[in-house]
């Protein structure tokens, strides 16, 4: 059987980019890591930062579908904000009137490969990423420390893209786009809390 460098094929595949490995930094650093926080893990970890990890999700059922060989995630977050102009000659610019941080948006970057044999299309990887797609529902993130970090516990995959590989039968390079799902009780818990402050 042969051997591959998963790492360094998926980074070819997409962008012939080779970024951090978060397992690695996980590996040397999970004995002092006490609660996910953003604090004291290095410059490089950034929101938009590219980073290979092992990704398994669980459908509502407990089906579990794992990711082919270590994807590249990236994270991003966005807010949404209303604004209103105003009028007059001594007032500049606009008026702020609603201000709500978005969902995390979660790219993930992957490639398929027949271990077994190279030259043959990696068809049930290919079938099972369909599969977990097609599941119209959140999927629980399962033990995933980079996106623990971010308190990410919920995904919804929203897009995925199965590129074409010119010269490589036995590769199959996707890109799934997916957003961060907060359980609905954790929306009420945490009103409940502003409400109780504003009281």
């Amino acid at each position: 059987m042969a051997e591959f460098d998963f790492k360094e094929l998926v980074a070819r595949a997409h962008f012939d980019y080779v970024g951090p490995a978060f397992p690695l930094w996980w590996k040397n650093n999970k004995t002092k890591f006490v609660f996910p926080n953003l604090m004291g893990i290095g410059r490089e970890l950034i929101l938009g930062g590219r980073y290979f990890t092992t990704l398994k999700v669980a459908d509502k059922e407990g089906n579990q579908y794992l990711f082919p060989n270590e994807p590249l995630l990236s994270i991003s977050l966005a807010k949404t904000i209303v604004e209103t102009a105003t009028v007059g000659k001594e007032r500049k610019g606009t008026v702020k009137e609603y201000i709500c941080t978005e969902d995390y948006n979660i790219n993930i970057k992957g490639v398929c490969i027949n271990e077994n044999d190279p030259e043959i299309y990696p068809a049930e990887q290919v079938a099972s990423l369909k599969r977990m797609f097609e599941i119209n529902d959140s999927l629980e993130v399962i033990s995933n420390p980079f996106l623990e970090l971010f308190e990410i516990r919920n995904i919804v995959l929203k897009d995925i893209q199965f590129d074409e590989m010119a010269g490589e039968q036995g590769l199959q390079k996707f890109t799934i786009s997916a957003v961060s799902d907060q359980d609905f009780y954790a929306d009420l818990t945490e009103r409940e809390k502003t409400l109780k402050t504003l009281l």
